[in-house]
């Protein structure tokens, strides 16, 4: 930008397409400091001008600029203009205020109504979300991946299978690779063998190529589906490989207790200088707790952030404990928790409280009930095993007071979770 601004500032007489293609250029960059001072020198101003710097502070989020800015406005505000102030709304989560917008709109196209959607869909208002999707007059394929992956994040499996069945069937719009990543992960998350098979006959069906994400959606599925063999056999003809085909393959193998071969391909993987991040090694630390591989886990937990630079999170801490509880390293595991630089979690907890129950650690237990029972203290799960460690070392008395717990506070245990 610094030879166009040159050439602006040498310029005798100026027109407004200079003007607005300098401004352009700075919200382009960022730049919104330059784009302003220009755009409050212009002697007129017409409605790409304002269109231009609108949309630039709606992008950045600097929402209430961009809002005064648009109340401003002298000439007649246009679609793009509208439709920038909707989507800078729902991407900072006022979604209120992007809809209010969008009711008061004198005329709305396609991208005014897959705003709106994606804007529900994704704070998780999924009913208002389809509401909108069936008053909408056109379809296009954003429109459908935006409803398909909202029913995804809720984990609503049967609605977004439903709804990709619709679209394959019902619409002319063709499935791309963000819609069928979002079902590929609702079959693997429910362990929908049939369904995910399904789609990857769609995709070969239609000579679609397996992009990094499409490639890793399969593997993950198929991984997710027990199919560990079919999971590598994707994994293999794909014609690139990224961190996150990596990952699908190293986490797939590690969650099917596989845990050699999973580190085995992490092996590979760093040969081929591929960098790992935080998902690879908490796919190579699950790996290292199924297989009880305490010395290789210890040393891939030390080499996150000694040689990537990678600073472990809580979920990695969980896996570090888990296998040390499961190697009845308790000691360990406790002396480990307390060095953790952030405040444990459930996960954390959970995972040393079930080594306790495992190994018949009631001392331990015992100290760590009030720090376990205040993270989760309307949950039932941890009262549960409580009552269970005290019942197997005889403490009945202990026991049927952690059950009056439940029963006092009407304290449910959620379907469908375990304790741990």
């Amino acid at each position: 930008m610094g030879l166009g601004q040159k050439v602006f500032d040498e310029c005798g007489t100026l027109d407004i397409v200079s003007w607005n293609s300098l401004i352009d250029g700075y919200v382009k960059l960022g730049v919104l400091d330059m784009a302003r001072r220009l755009f409050d020198k212009m002697p007129e101003r017409n409605e790409v001008s304002w269109t231009v710097i609108i949309s630039g502070y709606a992008k950045k989020g600097d929402l209430d600029v961009a809002k005064s800015l648009f109340e401003r406005m002298p000439v007649c505000r246009n679609t793009v203009t509208w439709n920038s102030m909707i989507s800078g709304f729902a991407k900072g989560g006022f979604v209120s205020l992007a809809r209010k917008m969008f009711d008061e709109m004198p005329e709305r196209n396609i991208v005014s109504w897959n705003s709106m959607v994606s804007a529900y869909a994704q704070s998780g208002e999924v009913e208002e979300a389809r509401k909108l999707f069936e008053e909408m007059p056109e379809k296009d394929v954003f429109s459908w991946s935006c409803m398909i992956s909202g029913y995804a994040r809720r984990n609503r499996s049967e609605d977004a299978m439903k709804l990709f069945q619709n679209m394959v069937d019902e619409s002319r719009v063709r499935p791309n690779e963000v819609t069928l990543v979002s079902v590929l992960s609702v079959c693997g998350h429910f362990t929908a063998l049939d369904q995910g098979k399904w789609v990857h006959t769609y995709i070969e069906r239609n000579g679609m190529r397996l992009s990094d994400n499409l490639g890793a959606a399969l593997v993950d599925m198929y991984a997710k589906c027990g199919c560990v063999e079919t999971a590598y056999e994707v994994f293999s003809k794909l014609d690139h490989r990224n961190v996150s085909t990596w990952n699908a393959l190293i986490t797939g193998l590690a969650v099917n207790g596989i845990a050699h071969a999973a580190l085995e391909v992490f092996t590979e993987m760093l040969r081929l200088e591929t960098k790992p991040d935080r998902i690879t090694f908490l796919g190579v630390l699950m790996a290292c707790c199924h297989g009880g591989l305490v010395e290789e886990g210890r040393y891939h937990f030390k080499s996150m952030l000694k040689d990537y630079g990678i600073q472990p999170e809580l979920k990695h801490y969980g896996c570090m404990v888990d296998l040390l509880g499961r190697a009845s390293l308790l000691e360990e595991a406790e002396e480990f928790v307390k060095s953790m630089p952030m405040k444990p979690d459930v996960t954390v907890m959970g995972a040393l409280l079930g080594a306790c129950r495992i190994h018949g650690n009631v001392e331990m237990a015992d100290r760590l009930r009030k720090d376990i029972l205040e993270l989760e203290s309307i949950e039932a799960g941890r009262h549960v095993l409580y009552s269970n460690i005290y019942a197997a070392a005889g403490r009945w008395v202990d026991a049927s007071d952690v059950r009056g717990i439940l029963e006092t506070n009407q304290i449910k245990k959620q379907a469908g979770l375990s304790s741990l």
